[in-house]
């Protein structure tokens, strides 16, 4: 049980850096490649957030489940807005 938390923690840190990076990936690359980095952030996110939601006290699962929703429409926003971006070209 010990090493899921372990790949848990590392998960989640590998997102959270995801999140940071989207921004300089974007100024240094394109704007494409930091809405795509964002998009996998945001997904990666809400997959953490529905394996938090088996341990936490169920008065909080409807706010978890909004945020799953809201991480999962920005991140097809961000995807959308990526497609479009290449697309136009």
């Amino acid at each position: 049980m010990s090493e899921e938390r372990d790949l848990g923690r590392i998960g989640a840190i590998i997102l959270i850096l995801a999140i940071f990076a989207a921004p300089f990936i974007a100024w240094f690359f394109r704007t494409e490649a930091g809405l795509v980095m964002m998009a996998v952030a945001l997904t990666g996110g809400s997959f953490l957030l529905k394996n938090a939601s088996e341990v936490t006290p169920v008065t909080i699962h409807r706010w978890l489940r909004l945020v799953i929703l809201v991480n999962l429409i920005l991140a097809v926003a961000c995807a959308g807005a990526a497609v479009w971006l290449v697309w136009r070209q």
